[in-house]
């Protein structure tokens, strides 16, 4: 179920408004309907809002210190995967100089993330909500090449772990598995995403162009 913060997200590329969106991430209590997935994924998204616009940095910082610690954490985290020249001032003033003394040096380019886990796929997506660059799209729709039946999937999933030989064609499974449910999710309503796919089914190049062309066919 998706909640307040998750329906703004996923309608920010319709209609950018930055303050908007932080204005919900602050106030939105944290309460039953927040998923797991928001605190791997909304650091992702408010550090392409922060690269965009650097005085939002202050605004967030000033938003959630001393307040809920995990919204404190999220924020913390988008510094840290951020460009912006303010991020170790602005991490020092919210959690202090060892986490600043400890950020990562040049931040987070989720244009070249390779991705290990399902989690990534949402990282891509939020991506794509932030910017609008569908070029997020077309990394997602390319994960199909790995779809597997589920059976089979299955079970190379439970092998898996002790059998190394099969971990990357396990791994490339869920995650075609987890670009194909969110592709069919989001494509409903966002026109970028039919043409992700058509652009995919194009090529004609094996099974995840034709997965691609079934998945635009039932949008």
């Amino acid at each position: 179920m998706m909640n307040a913060l998750d329906h703004a997200i996923v309608a920010y590329w319709r209609q950018p408004d930055p303050r908007r969106l932080l204005d919900v991430f602050i106030t939105q209590p944290l309460a039953e309907d927040w998923r797991a997935e928001n605190v791997l994924t909304v650091p992702v998204f408010l550090s392409h809002l922060l690269d965009a616009d650097p005085s939002l940095g202050a605004i967030l910082v000033e938003g959630v210190r001393g307040g809920d610690p995990v919204k404190v954490e999220i924020v913390a985290q988008a510094l840290n995967y951020s460009h912006i020249p303010a991020r170790t001032r602005l991490m020092e003033k919210l959690v202090g100089e060892a986490a600043a003394a400890s950020m990562d040096a040049d931040g987070a380019d989720f244009a070249a993330l390779s991705p290990t886990h399902p989690v990534h796929v949402d990282m891509l997506w939020v991506s794509f909500f932030a910017t609008g660059l569908t070029s997020y799209l077309d990394r997602i729709t390319g994960l199909l090449d790995g779809w597997l039946p589920e059976n089979q999937l299955q079970d190379l999933l439970s092998r898996a772990a002790t059998q190394p030989d099969i971990q990357a064609q396990a791994l490339a499974g869920l995650l075609a598995k987890a670009a194909q449910m969110t592709l069919t999710a989001h494509g409903q309503d966002c026109l970028p995403v039919r043409a992700a796919l058509e652009r995919r089914a194009a090529a004609m190049d094996g099974l995840g162009a034709a997965l691609a062309a079934r998945i635009a066919a039932i949008l």
